[in-house]
This record gives C-alpha cells, sequence and structure tokens, in this order.
C-alpha cells in the first residue's frame, strides 16, 4: 500500500467527486473548486456563485447539491448552505483516523507532498559582496533563500542551493588595496568584520581625497559649495572610522597619501584580477577569503548550508565565458558603443509586446539599456550575470531561481532579456527574480561604504541575549539553558524574517520578535514544547485513534494538522515562504486554546484520553515538522 502523504487531499478528492456527481445530475457541466472556508464558516466550502455567475441560480444549485451529496461523504459531518456557497465541516469521528494514519505513516516527513512532476531547481540566495559582513538585509535574504530551499525539497523537487561570490569588480579591488596598504596589521575580531573595517576605511580616506582634489579645480561658488557638503560628510565618517581603530585608519590613510593615483591603482587590481594576474589573484583571494570564512561562521549558527559556492571569477571570467557571451551579443542587432563603452539595447527587444508577454515583463516597467563594458575595458556584475545565468542552466536545472534584493528588478530584468536576445528563451523563461524588500530597523540608517550597518552576527547575538533575560523571568536557569536561548533566539529571528511576506518592507521590532504570547518564533516554540511535555508526563497512555471517538472539539485541529502537507504544497508551488509561519500560528493558538478548555491526560473513558493523547502527538510533530521547514530548531524545553 502506498504511503498516504494527505488526509486533506482525500477529504477534498471525495468532497470534489460528490459535487461533481450532483451537478452531472442535475444536468450541470461545471468544475467544481473546493478551498478552505474563510474563519468560522466551516473548514471547506464550494462556492457557486463561482460555478454559476447567475446569483440566484447560484442559490438554488447550492441548495440541491448539497442535499443531493450529504449521504455520500463519509469524513464530512455538518454541512450548511449560505445563499450560493456550501460550508462544509469535517467529521472528526472519520477524519481523525485518517490524519492518524498520514502522520503516522510519515513521522518526522509529515508534510512532504511530492509534486505530480518534480523539477532540479537552482536557488542562489544571499551572495554578500565579501567586502564587509553580512547585515541585517542579508539575514532576510538568507533565511527566506534557505527556507524556500526546504520547502521545494519537501515538494520532492531535487533542489541545489549557490552562493554566489562576487570576487570580481570595484569593490572588491577597493577591498583588496585597502587590505594591502594595511600592511598585515591584524585584529582580533571575525574575519569578515576585520574585511568591512577595512573596506570602509579606505573608501573614505580616497573618496575625501578624491572630492579634495575635485574641489581644488571647481571655480563656481554654487558647485564648490555642493562638493563642500559632500566633504564635510565623508570627513564625518572618517572621524566615526578612525575612533573605532586609529591605528588601523592612520596606516591605511597614510599609505594613501602616499600613492601618487589610488583610484588608478584601484582599476588596476580589478583589471589584472579579470585577466587572472599572479600577483592580483593572490591578493584578492587573500581578501575575499577572509571574508568568506567570516560569512561561514554566521551561516553556520544560522544552520544555513550550501550546496556550491561559485566563485564570480572562475564561472564567469577566467573560462572565457563572459567574453563569448559579450562576442555572440554583438551579433544580435542590439548592442552598440557609446563613448568607448559596449551598450546592450534592452528597451529595445522590451518593445516587442510578444517578448514582454513571454518574459512576463509587466507593461508598466521601464526597460533601460545596459552597459556591458565600461570605457576602460573592464565588465559590469550584470554582464557577469548573463555568463553566470547560463552558466547555471548547463548545469542541467529546469528553473533558477535568484533571491535578490527589489531594488536589482531591473538587472534582473536586463539580464532575462540578454538571455532571450542569445536565443536562450526556455531559459529566460524559467530564470525567477524572488524579490524581497528591505529591512529597517527603528532609527538606523544603513551604508555598507560607510561601515554603517547592523551586522547579522549583532543582531543575533542580541536576539540570544534577549531571549535568555526573556526565560530567566520564566524561571529558566540561565546556565543550564544556553542551548535553549540560542535556539529560541535564532528561531526568533528566523520566524520575523519570514513572517512577513518578501514582498513587503519588514521593520524589525523586539517587542513583535521576542513576543511569547503571540504569532512569533517563541510562541510557536512554547506551543511545541507544551505539547511534548503533555506526552512525557501520560505515562501509562499510549497514543491511539480510533474510528468515533474523537468529537467537534477536536474538529478545528484535526482539520489544521490534516491541512499541513497540503499549505506546504500551495506554500512551494506559488513560492510563498510567508505561508508556513501563517500556519503554524494559526495552529499553535488552536492547540492552546485546546489544551486550555479540554483535558487530555485525564480524560474519560480512557479511549478518549488515548485519542486525545494522539490528537496532541500530532500537533508536536507538525509544529516540529512546520519549524525545520523555516530552520527553526525546536528546543525540548523552555
Amino acid at each position: 500500500m502506498a504511503k498516504l502523504y494527505s488526509a486533506h487531499k482525500v477529504l477534498v478528492e471525495e468532497v470534489k467527486r460528490a459535487f461533481q456527481a450532483a451537478l452531472e445530475d442535475m444536468g450541470l457541466e461545471h468544475e467544481v473548486l473546493v478551498e478552505r472556508a474563510p474563519g468560522g464558516r466551516g473548514d471547506l466550502t464550494v462556492n457557486f456563485y463561482r460555478i454559476l455567475r447567475d446569483a440566484r441560480e447560484a442559490v438554488r444549485a447550492a441548495a440541491e447539491a448539497a442535499s443531493r451529496v450529504r449521504e455520500s461523504l463519509r469524513f464530512v459531518g455538518r454541512i450548511d448552505v449560505k445563499g450560493g456557497f456550501v460550508n462544509l465541516y469535517v467529521d472528526p469521528g472519520s477524519y481523525g483516523p485518517l490524519v492518524w494514519r498520514a502522520v503516522r505513516e510519515m513521522g518526522r516527513d509529515y508534510g512532504y507532498n511530492p509534486h505530480p512532476s518534480p523539477m532540479r531547481v537552482l536557488i542562489e540566495h544571499t551572495s554578500a559582496n565579501p567586502v564587509h559582513p553580512l547585515h541585517v538585509g542579508h539575514l532576510r535574504n538568507c533565511v527566506v533563500g534557505d527556507a524556500l530551499a526546504r520547502l521545494l525539497r519537501a515538494r520532492g523537487h531535487r533542489v541545489e542551493t549557490h552562493f554566489y561570490v562576487d570576487d570580481v569588480g570595484l569593490q572588491v579591488a577597493y577591498a583588496a588595496y585597502g587590505y594591502e596598504k594595511a600592511g598585515g596589521l591584524k585584529r582580533r575580531m571575525k574575519p569578515d568584520h576585520y574585511v568591512g573595517l577595512i573596506y570602509s576605511m579606505v573608501y573614505t580616506i580616497v573618496n575625501v581625497q578624491v572630492l579634495d582634489e575635485r574641489r581644488k579645480s571647481v571655480s563656481s561658488p554654487e558647485e564648490r559649495a555642493k562638493i563642500d557638503r559632500e566633504l564635510a560628510d565623508w570627513l564625518w565618517t572618517a572621524k566615526e572610522l578612525m575612533e573605532r581603530d586609529e591605528e588601523l585608519f592612520t596606516r591605511i590613510s597614510e599609505a594613501v597619501k602616499a600613492e601618487e593615483d589610488p583610484v588608478a591603482r584601484i582599476c588596476e587590481i580589478n583589471r589584472a584580477y579579470e585577466r587572472k594576474e599572479e600577483w592580483a589573484v593572490k591578493l584578492v583571494r587573500e581578501v575575499t577569503g577572509l571574508c568568506v570564512t567570516g560569512f561561514k561562521q554566521t551561516l553556520d549558527r544560522l544552520g544555513i548550508r550550501f550546496d556550491h559556492w561559485d566563485w564570480e571569477s572562475e564561472v564567469t571570467v577566467w573560462n572565457g565565458l563572459t567574453d563569448e557571451v559579450l562576442r555572440l551579443l554583438r551579433m544580435t542587432g542590439y548592442v552598440r558603443a557609446a563613448e568607448g563603452a559596449l551598450i546592450f539595447d534592452a528597451q529595445s527587444l522590451a518593445a516587442d509586446e510578444r517578448v514582454r508577454e513571454e518574459l512576463r515583463i509587466p507593461k508598466s516597467f521601464a526597460v533601460m539599456p545596459l552597459t556591458l563594458v565600461r570605457s576602460d575595458g573592464t565588465t559590469l556584475y550584470a554582464t557577469r550575470d548573463i555568463a553566470y545565468s547560463i552558466w547555471k542552466f548547463k548545469r542541467g536545472v529546469d528553473k533558477v531561481i535568484n533571491v535578490i534584493a527589489v531594488q536589482q528588478a531591473l538587472e534582473q530584468v536586463q539580464v532575462r532579456l540578454a538571455l532571450y536576445a542569445l536565443g536562450f528563451s526556455r531559459e529566460a523563461r524559467n530564470l525567477v527574480h524572488y524579490s524581497y524588500e528591505m529591512v529597517s530597523l527603528p532609527g538606523v540608517r544603513m551604508s555598507g561604504r560607510r561601515g554603517r550597518y547592523i551586522t547579522a552576527d549583532e543582531l543575533i547575538e542580541e536576539a540570544v541575549k534577549r531571549a535568555g533575560q526573556e526565560l530567566v523571568k520564566r524561571g529558566l536557569e540561565l546556565e543550564a539553558g544556553r542551548e535553549v536561548a540560542e535556539r529560541v533566539g535564532v528561531g526568533a529571528v528566523k520566524y520575523a524574517m519570514l513572517s512577513v511576506s518578501p514582498s513587503k518592507p519588514l521593520t524589525f521590532s523586539w517587542d513583535r520578535v521576542l513576543d511569547f504570547e503571540r504569532n512569533s518564533g517563541p510562541f510557536i516554540q512554547y506551543a511545541y514544547v507544551r505539547a511534548r511535555s503533555i506526552l512525557r508526563r501520560a505515562s501509562g497512555l499510549k497514543p491511539v485513534l480510533r474510528e468515533g471517538v474523537l468529537g467537534e472539539e477536536e474538529r478545528r485541529l484535526l482539520f489544521l494538522v490534516g491541512y499541513f502537507p497540503e499549505l506546504v504544497a500551495e506554500a512551494a508551488d506559488k513560492l510563498k515562504v510567508e505561508a508556513l509561519p501563517h500556519y503554524l500560528n494559526e495552529l499553535a493558538l488552536a492547540f492552546n486554546k485546546y489544551y486550555d478548555e479540554v483535558p487530555v491526560i485525564r480524560a474519560e473513558p480512557r479511549e478518549k484520553a488515548e485519542a486525545r493523547l494522539a490528537l496532541v502527538e500530532m500537533v508536536a510533530l507538525t509544529l516540529e515538522n512546520g519549524m525545520r521547514l523555516m530552520g527553526v530548531e525546536p528546543p525540548h524545553w523552555m
């Protein structure tokens, strides 16, 4: 006998068959759609207004169909007809054993719900520039990307995760130049924090020097005043950075001042690295390697792993792929030279309505030309991203999902248009930009170049500290509960990052993130711990769920537990990671209400106590599996 993945699917198919047969008997040929009922209106609903556009006919047909199906529905108890809506309530006595069977058969895999046509999917996420530590924006990226990968795997897809190490470009050249000028001066800090400090210092010092030189050559009072304002701002940034490490700042500053043309040297590092010159490779790889080591330390604490670390230089530049892309793009008729630079006229291709429709580019989305090569001969990030996209699909994947900030929407469209121009139409259609909005912390303005950001490490550490303080208030011994505080703190941050749709900006508030009473990671974790505690205390009772034992008190919880595999399927198919925390919050609320109102271990007769214990076990396992799909580790106690 095949494993039962989803009791809910069996329920819905039964309802759909019954109503389809009823409609046929009524002489109506329409497709029946069975949906979750809105709150308080049953568990499932069949909307006859959607089936029959005529309102009066819908009301009549709903009443007649409901009367025809009553005797044929094994897993449905009560049926209510409200106008053109037929609302159905599951029968806990018959549906309970079906859910129990599915949960027992799947165990720790409960929720796994294989897609009828599984795909190979490549997800690229996080991919922070290796010039500073991961900050709160990257934190949202990696938490969302990791949860997305987990959901798609639970849907039966073969998923590989990639981190794109952007080791080519001027930002990296600045960091390498600063590292060179630091002259081996080391600091006792995480390596990515050290690189980030150097990068901010050298960018600020060079910028001050460039602005000062430009000021001397300007005669216009208005232009000079504008430069003065900008210079004052950067001098204030320099003061802040010097206060953080005066010795390091002074050493870099003096070395930059001694350089005849620091900007030229930075550009030289950039060009030499693209050409794979040995001295540049040694310098850049040392500084970026330090940063990547720091990234891995942060990600390890979050429990996030990558299948592949793709170095931009290796997969797009040194292998000649970017040069080949440029050669082929020149032959498309959409590339032109302008003032020494090479331009891709993406807007010309996007003017074709058929192309826009095929690539799902909204008519209102303004497409601009894309600079492929600078006048100095160096390529831009987007150019190399075209090559990287081709490289990804050459791995034999069906779909590529890039978890990238919404600010990169134009560039992602330009890349897809370039792929289309090159003849990679299938790849262009299956390259998905999974965008996310920024994270803001009240009172904090961030800038990587100025060294002003809240690092992911700082946020995680603060979350764990605050979680520990809250647990102590609740009677937990801090020394014994450090692992618990770690899981609760990290879980709180992850839940906060996932519970708001990625398409919406996220304001990070500690009051909400660590609210133990509702809609938070700790709230879900506490419900899980509470359920496990009941199971531990039920000595002598064995969880058993027989036909006809459970009643109306258990209906809502049974329906929610049975719905979990369908929730996983829907969240995976629609790429809606936020559906998972919303569901877990709903389940935790329902469980807490149930436990507060209904005795479990002391229920009479014993058969009912065992059945209710089985329900608690199902809730605990569903909460645990749901948390793991979010990358949240359930604590053993709280």
